[in-house]
């Protein structure tokens, strides 16, 4: 029947008829030349090499399963091959053919090729057995494909007439008679035993070991890509042409008792193959048709339910039915995918046609022997399950190939793409770089003009308002003091903006900034009193000492110039693992939730933000508070 070996490809996306056209061409020639060679090695097309003599063959039907001689009359003339079905229809048992021809005085060797013998045999050369086989009765030896050969020499072969006599024991249904048998010289039959052999056996067994490996292979590739079910459908189709075409060399119908049950068995295989070839065309071509698949299963199960089910003597029939329904759906489903392939170029059913059609021409042959139309027992579609394979591996290696040219298209236009964006992204991050510094420069301008708002700015008001209240008492050395702080602070400026050099302690810090405001809010009639406690030890990040310092320049200066106030408390104190200032005033106090507040206010609240501190601000008339607390690293 049809071979299964259709090797799927992966995806449809991957069948374009331009770049495999060249692929399908060659293996369309390599197809026909297998079938040549095919041709060339059948028997009926060999012409014979030497002349042979010439075989006088008679049968007669046995009296039973038991027989050692055959009966003394009644023999017919017969033709080789024969089968008797046509003869004794019906009839199971044994027949006897007699061959005899004149063999020349001088007797020399010879060749003796018998094709086949349907089912098991004996065959003896003037009263000597040359070949048994192990079982004449049922379980029959199934012995119908095997070619056999013998050298003859004397005295086993006699000059004048030689007898060659064949007992074959043979089941009606199933072809039952003697094949072919020719007589020559020894290198001419050997050659024609090997070439026998060659078709009858040695290629079947080829075609079971590659359909094994086939159907391994695609198991386990569908079992790594289960959405690919036409690989699933293809690895059990070719288990299933396993188990059948492992009829072509069986040699015994175990594990079954009859050849009957043997035969039931293997058309059971057929039908549910035909219907999984059916399953995998329809996947490999991207359709689904479940009404059809789902007729398709019922007829299989009718058809197996129907073979175990039915009686020994109509068992035959029944199985010459369900058979040519299994080989005609094969032949059909064939031709309507190569009807399909042929409409739609875009299929990649097209890219395995040769090799289908190949499949329904063997398939066809081989209903063509197994209804007795063509007068032959060998089965050719097993065997056609070579150029199949090959077919598919090339149609396969064109697919890698293409995979293969479309990854390294990917990869190259992959390079130009990574390096477009790495060349974007190069410039992008120049930009960045550049908002990035100007954004630094403008932070740095900002840090600056509050550093400058809340230091020396706030020395600038204290000295304005001391010049305003007394200037007449301001002697030239309180004038020089004055400029000497103002001096100082944009020192302390200069310093913590031009240069890092490491944490210091918050004491060092503290003690002239501390000086200085308490000398310039005395001289301005405000009572400055100070507590401070566990900074002594305490080192902060100038950048994080200088905001300490100018958060505490800003808060005093707040209350040097709106707050009108007598007495201020600060507090500087380590309290843990965090730093509390606070400054408490008496003065009038101001609206905490004011949007509209100065940049005094919003300087605090900016410093304490990079500070990440909490800034607290509670003022009422007679009571202004402001308290920063920061947490400090461990």
């Amino acid at each position: 029947m049809p071979h299964q070996e259709h090797l799927p490809q992966a995806g449809r996306q991957f069948a374009h008829r331009g770049r495999l056209r060249s692929a399908t061409a060659w293996l369309a020639a390599l197809s026909g030349a297998f079938v040549l060679l095919l041709l060339a090695a059948c028997p009926a097309f060999a012409a014979g090499e030497t002349a042979a003599p010439a075989l006088r063959v008679e049968a007669v039907r046995g009296t039973g399963w038991n027989d050692t001689a055959p009966p003394a009359e009644g023999w017919t003339p017969v033709a080789l091959p024969d089968s008797w079905a046509n003869r004794w229809p019906g009839f199971d048992g044994v027949a006897w053919y007699r061959l005899t021809w004149e063999q020349p005085e001088q007797a020399r060797e010879a060749g003796l090729l018998l094709h086949y013998l349907n089912m098991a045999g004996e065959v003896s050369l003037n009263g000597t057995t040359i070949s048994r086989d192990q079982s004449l009765v049922e379980p029959l030896t199934r012995a119908w494909n095997t070619p056999r050969y013998w050298l003859l020499a004397p005295p086993l072969l006699k000059p004048g007439t030689n007898t060659l006599l064949v007992r074959v024991s043979g089941l009606a249904p199933y072809q039952a008679g003697l094949g072919p048998v020719e007589i020559g010289e020894p290198a001419a039959m050997q050659s024609r035993f090997e070439r026998e052999r060659l078709v009858r056996h040695d290629l079947q067994v080829l075609g079971l070991a590659v359909s094994a490996a086939v159907s391994a292979f695609f198991a386990a590739w569908w079992w790594l890509r289960r959405r690919e079910t036409a690989y699933g459908w293809f690895a059990a189709m070719s288990v299933l042409w396993l188990l059948f075409a492992y009829n072509q060399i069986a040699t015994s119908p175990w594990p079954f008792g009859s050849n009957h049950h043997w035969q039931a068995l293997n058309t059971s295989l057929l039908l549910v193959f035909s219907v999984s070839y059916l399953l995998f065309v329809l996947r490999y071509c991207g359709r689904r048709l479940p009404r059809l698949e789902g007729a398709a299963a019922l007829v299989a199960a009718a058809g197996v339910l129907d073979l175990w089910l039915a009686p020994e003597p109509s068992l035959a029939a029944h199985r010459a039915i369900w058979t040519l329904v299994g080989g005609l759906t094969v032949i059909v489903v064939n031709s309507c995918a190569l009807v399909y392939g042929w409409r739609h170029r875009g299929s990649p059913v097209r890219s395995i046609a040769p090799f289908m059609a190949i499949s329904a021409v063997t398939g066809a042959h081989d209903l063509l022997v197994f209804t007795q139309v063509i007068d032959s027992n060998v089965y050719y579609t097993n065997m056609s399950s070579y150029v199949l394979l090959l077919g598919m591996a090339l149609t396969q290696a064109a697919r890698f190939a293409q995979s293969l040219r479309r990854i390294e298209n990917f990869n190259t236009e992959l390079i130009e793409e990574v390096n477009a964006a790495k060349a974007e992204l190069a410039a992008t991050l120049a930009q960045q770089h550049a908002l990035e510094l100007a954004h630094a420069r403008i932070g740095e301008r900002v840090n600056l003009v509050s550093d400058l708002h809340d230091g020396l700015g706030g020395m600038l008001v204290g000295s304005i308002a001391t010049l305003e209240r007394k200037p007449e008492n301001l002697s030239a050395p309180e004038l020089l003091a004055m400029l000497k702080r103002l001096r100082d602070d944009l020192r302390l400026i200069i310093d913590a903006t031009g240069r890092d050099d490491g944490a210091r302690a918050l004491g060092e810090l503290l003690v002239p900034m501390r000086h200085r405001s308490t000398e310039l809010l005395d001289a301005n009639g405000i009572d400055c009193r100070w507590q401070v406690s566990g900074i002594e030890t305490l080192e902060l990040p100038p950048s994080q000492s200088l905001d300490l310092m100018r958060f505490l320049q800003e808060a005093l200066t707040n209350v040097l110039k709106h707050s009108a106030s007598r007495h201020v408390d600060v507090t500087v104190a380590r309290a843990g693992a965090e730093l509390q200032l606070s400054v408490r005033d008496d003065g009038r106090g101001f609206a905490v939730d004011d949007r509209t507040a100065g940049a005094g206010l919003r300087s605090l609240r900016t410093r304490a933000r990079r500070l990440g501190a909490e800034l607290h601000l509670q003022s009422r008339p007679g009571e202004t508070r402001v308290a920063l607390r920061m947490p400090l690293a461990g």
